[in-house]
């Protein structure tokens, strides 16, 4: 019977641990709750600072197997892009340079508004592998827009 109850003492003690612990990891000793003096708490801002750089950015995203690529030109504002531009292979045949056209023109309203790292794109005005390009480029530009640490 002692080694019954030894087992469930140890039982109870390492399960009050756990909750312990599990209390503890939900707190953070090096934050204090703001006060206004009056005991009341004070709204805590936002000091979420961005992930990557404000300006314009451009890099050549490279697809297929011949390989074809375009250049894409991305502006961001607080992570978000507010312009982008998608320039065509220049010696394309007319059937590639149709499809880099047309998803050239589609790819504002797809990422116009998005965060950076929400703009990777699928088949656009029929043009699959563009969709490709268009990701490796933002990768790219993801890397060099990066706020270092």
């Amino acid at each position: 019977m002692k080694s019954h109850n030894f087992v469930r003492a140890t039982f109870v003690a390492a399960a009050s641990l756990t909750v312990l612990l599990h209390v503890v990891g939900c707190s953070n000793p090096g934050t204090t709750t703001p006060s206004n003096g009056t005991g009341s708490r004070i709204a805590e801002t936002d000091s979420r600072s961005n992930e990557y750089e404000d300006g314009t950015f451009t890099e050549r995203g490279i697809y297929g197997g011949a390989p074809s690529y375009m250049t894409i030109t991305v502006t961001l504002s607080d992570d978000t892009i507010s312009d982008v531009a998608v320039e065509p292979m220049p010696e394309n045949n007319d059937t590639s340079r149709g499809y880099q056209e047309r998803f050239a023109a589609a790819v504002p309203e797809a990422v116009i508004g998005k965060s950076l790292d929400e703009a990777e794109v699928g088949v656009l005005a029929g043009a699959s592998g563009c969709a490709d390009g268009f990701n490796d480029a933002i990768a790219k530009i993801r890397e060099q827009a990066r706020v270092p640490e």
